[in-house]
């Protein structure tokens, strides 16, 4: 009976392979956090909308100057691009999963023999970790933009609705 031994490329390859299956798992986690921290603004916006819109009578937005028309659309506006961008933050995406399940089933039935032995084998996830990070960390970083785009127009928004809401007491 032959014992097989790995190459020393082989050796390499599978250190290198279980680095980028770090790396990509890493991406994976990093879009799963931007997705719970959309939400979470999400959330918090709600709370905002339903605080600033909750009128008593002595806390009601009031629109005395064209200006203050002006402001309040503003901050509708921003509020309303702040959810937009979280909402589009959120949603799935094309994200890629490396090892492309199709050929690797072909050698598993042995329909495919060009990956004749390992070192083949392991180029070929290499190659196809390498694109599919590089693919999801794309998709990461536009989604990371969008929420922080989201949580500008959140703070925007808050901020004005606020200061109409009940800036206009303590400055008169």
């Amino acid at each position: 009976m032959a014992i097989y031994r790995e190459s020393v490329k082989e050796k390499i390859l599978n250190i290198a392979l279980g680095e980028l299956r770090r790396v990509h798992e890493h991406v994976s986690n990093s879009y799963d956090q931007l997705r719970i921290k959309a939400l979470g603004m999400i959330a918090g916006e709600v709370a905002i909308v339903t605080f600033i819109l909750a009128a008593n009578d002595n806390s009601k937005i009031k629109i005395n100057t064209v200006a203050d028309g002006i402001f309040l659309g503003l901050g509708i506006a921003a509020l309303l691009s702040a959810a937009a961008l979280l909402i589009s933050s959120i949603t799935s995406g094309d994200w890629y999963i490396p090892g492309d399940m199709d050929e690797i089933e072909q050698i598993d039935n042995g329909v495919d023999n060009r990956y004749d032995n390992v070192e083949k084998l392991l180029l070929f996830l290499r190659k196809d970790y390498l694109e599919g990070t590089r693919q999801c960390i794309k998709i990461v970083t536009r989604r990371a933009r969008r929420v922080n785009w989201g949580l500008y127009m959140l703070l925007s928004g808050s901020i004005i609705l606020l200061v109409l809401k009940y800036g206009g007491r303590y400055i008169r």
